[in-house]
């Protein structure tokens, strides 16, 4: 199916995964130049679950804290309104995205896993680098391969045909769905990130995470994120990635910087085997 049929199709499926309501407030509201404290607290103590999990999760070893978070007034404070949302938006979307109906074929544990461990990669980077928010690429990577679960769910024949060729022609997923004119994956997350009402820059990112995609919008956020994805990859052993490409031997600074931060594999490979084991560990439980 062509991207036009498909998105087409998209905008007609009833039961497209939803986010909370409470998650698209805190998205609208934090989208206002002025968000007072007393509203934002007030809106997440409605929903008492989610409370219980953004806490759970500002209190993980990913915000190392020294002192213990125990309300979400105390979390707001202390860490700020950009990183609380990008800690609604996480919990939220891994709940939205446990889908049933999966295809078979789709491993959905190795789904999370590439997701957990492209988000470790992506944060490390840009606290290394100082290019973008650990927090938000920690997010972004988190939801960069989002379209690939609605496929699984909605588009299955499509999937089935992507994987095949894959299979056959020793290739990746995205060179894969260009290869027989699907629709590709980033296309369909980022129409669902839109209508989730995702913060622009998550959006472009999910977007954009493909070298081959159009990088008219390219931003610090975006080359983390591509260059995370294809070293995790990598590291995996996983068939058609490289870190040497067009894109980023003609590119700026971005590229070269966060090269530079990974030059030396014994300063952070250890470090990162590590944090991608405890994130792994630490999201099955949420």
């Amino acid at each position: 199916m062509n991207r036009d049929l498909l998105i087409k199709k998209m905008k007609s499926i009833n039961n497209l995964p939803t986010l909370p309501v409470i998650a698209l407030e805190v998205n609208r509201l934090l989208q206002l130049y002025e968000s007072p404290t007393d509203q934002l607290v007030a809106l997440l103590e409605k929903d008492q679950s989610l409370v219980v999990k953004i806490l759970r999760l500002v209190n993980s070893s990913f915000y190392g804290l020294r002192s213990k978070v125990n309300s979400v007034r105390h979390a707001v404070t202390l860490l700020g309104f950009n990183t609380v949302r990008n800690a609604v938006v996480t919990v939220a979307i891994i709940d939205a995205l446990a889908l049933k109906n999966i295809l078979t074929d789709f491993d959905i544990n190795s789904f999370w896993k590439h997701a957990i461990h492209v988000a470790v990669m992506g944060r490390y980077i840009a606290n290394k680098t100082r290019l973008a928010s650990g927090e938000d690429a920690f997010t972004a990577g988190l939801l960069h391969d989002m379209g690939k679960v609605v496929l699984a769910a909605f588009f299955q024949e499509d999937l089935i045909q992507i994987l095949r060729t894959m299979e056959s022609d020793r290739i990746n997923f995205f060179d894969a769905e260009e290869k027989i004119n699907s629709c590709p994956h980033n296309l369909v997350g980022s129409f669902l990130a839109q209508r989730w009402l995702l913060p622009d820059p998550l959006i472009k990112t999910i977007q954009y995470h493909h070298s081959k995609a159009d990088r008219s919008e390219q931003t610090q956020l975006i080359a983390i994120i591509d260059i995370s994805n294809r070293l995790v990859h990598m590291m995996t052993g996983d068939v058609g990635y490289s870190l040497q490409t067009e894109e980023n031997q003609e590119n700026d600074g971005d590229s070269k910087t966060i090269m530079k931060c990974l030059s030396n594999l014994q300063n952070w490979l250890p470090v990162i085997h590590k944090e991608m084991n405890e994130a792994c560990e630490f999201f099955n439980k949420v």
